[in-house]
Parts: C-alpha cells; structure tokens; sequence
C-alpha cells in the first residue's frame, strides 16, 4: 500500500470519525485528539516503511559484497594453489640440480686422477670436460696420433673403463685449433679438427691389443655407442680471440677435449 492510499483511508477515517462524533456527541476537543492520534499512526506507519525499506536496501548491498568477498575468496585460494605448485615444482627442480650437481661433483673427483699424467678436467659450458693438448696427441697439421697421444688416450680410457659409473656415461669428444689458416687435404681448420676428433673416436672405441716388447697397446676398449665426434676448428678458443691470438694462445687453443653429456633422465628430472 502506497503513501498517497494511506493518506486516503487517513482522510476517509477521519471523517468517519468526524461523523462517529458527531453521531456519539463527542466534544470538539475530543475529536481534535481523536484526529491528532490518527495523523500520529498515520506518520509513525510511513517512518516504519521508510525504515523497513533502507533496511531492505542495506541487506541487498550486504548480500551483493558477500558475493564479491566469496568471489574474492575463491580466486585468492586458486592463486594460492597455483604459488603452492610452483613452490613445489621450484623445490623438486632444486633437488634436482642438487643431485645432478653432487653426481658431476664426483665424477670429477674420479677424472681427476688423470692430473698425475699431467691431463687437465676442467668444467666448460656446464659440462665436465678432459683437456687434452692438441700438440700432445698429433704432429704439427697432421690428423694421425702420435705414440705420446696413444699413450695419453690410453690412460684416459683406462680411468673411464674401470669406473661403473663413467664407463656407463655418454661422451663427446670435441676437436679444436688454432686461428692459423689450414691449407692440408680436409679443407679447412674445421675438417682438420673433425678428422682429429675421429681419430680418437677410433683409438677410444677399438679393442686394446696386447702390447708387443716396446710397443703400446692399441685401443682404449670404451663402447662406441656412448661416444660421439665432432669439430669445431678454431671457432671456439679457449685463450685470445679468434682473431687474434699469441704464440702461447695458439698452443692452447690446438687441442682435443673429452666432455661428459648429461644422460636423458637428468634432463627429465630437471624438466619439472
């Protein structure tokens, strides 16, 4: 019932009661305080709707933040799992690179046996690499090993094959020269070092044959499926800059280097 119908009945009632009075015999004073008490109910019943009404007001915004709380509350709790995933995931991958780390650690360890025959183990683009120097292992140009060569690759492979744990690891041996211009049959210092590498892939892979009185055995025994070959010329030195390089630079840059590869299910495991 609206306010313009309450006022109605207030003024049809009032007029009821005007007549009722008049009919009763009511005095003017008493039917001026019938009328005030009328007007008084009338208003207090308007004050009670426009309270009811901003009360139903209010309860509708309530009911509306409840809903953004609930809302809030929800995508708040889904970020959470989603930082909570990725805590776990940046601890497993931790662990991980930990173990990976301890295991390289010791292999290491294991190589570094060999700096008694004066060969170095050093840990280059994050791989675990045997240095071998490249004026050591071949004559000046030249692709075929030297008797000092065998023997250096010799001792190389006897560390690795009496060793479980490297004799079950991957390899690639990596050759390297200097930035002087090659003029020999392999075209340039890329296929020189490609033939290098091949070499030693050879010698490391081929049975070792009994050594005769005053000959070295030949073949260091390692399987050929965990080895691999590659050449890299004079694109990587390890002493000047490609363009530049001293005497002793050169020196070290000729060389042939050994590195461990990361086996498949450590990379896996780094992959969380």
């Amino acid at each position: 019932m609206n306010i313009r119908s309450t006022r109605g009945i207030s003024g049809g009632l009032a007029v009821a009661l005007a007549v009722l009075a008049v009919g009763c015999g009511y005095s003017e004073d008493e039917w001026q305080a019938q009328l005030a008490k009328n007007k008084q109910c009338t208003a207090d019943l308007d004050a009670e709707r426009a309270t009811k009404k901003t009360m139903e007001d209010e309860l509708a915004a309530l009911k509306k933040e409840i809903a953004k709380l609930k809302d809030e509350t929800s995508a708040t709790g889904a970020k959470a799992a989603q930082l909570q995933k990725a805590l776990a995931d940046a601890e497993a991958r931790a662990k991980a690179l930990e173990a990976m780390k301890a295991r390289m650690q010791a292999l290491k360890a294991k190589l570094d046996e060999l700096k008694k025959f004066g060969i170095d183990t050093k840990i280059r683009n994050g791989m675990i690499t045997i240095v071998m120097p490249g004026d050591v292992l071949f004559p000046a140009g030249k692709e075929t090993l030297s008797k000092d060569g065998k023997d250096v690759l010799g001792k190389i492979a006897g560390v690795i094959r009496d060793n479980p744990d490297l004799a079950k690891r991957h390899f690639q041996i990596i050759g390297h020269t200097d930035n002087t211009p090659y003029a020999g049959p392999f075209k340039d210092n890329v296929g020189l070092s490609v033939m290098r590498a091949r070499e030693v892939y050879a010698f490391l892979t081929t049975d070792p044959k009994e050594a005769k009185k005053g000959k070295l055995a030949e073949g260091g025994g390692l399987d050929p499926k965990n080895l691999s070959a590659a050449g890299f010329g004079d694109l990587d030195p390890i002493a000047g800059s490609r363009e530049t390089q001293a005497p002793d630079e050169k020196k070290q840059n000729r060389r042939v280097e050994i590195a461990i590869l990361p086996n498949a299910d450590e990379l896996m495991k780094l992959d969380v």
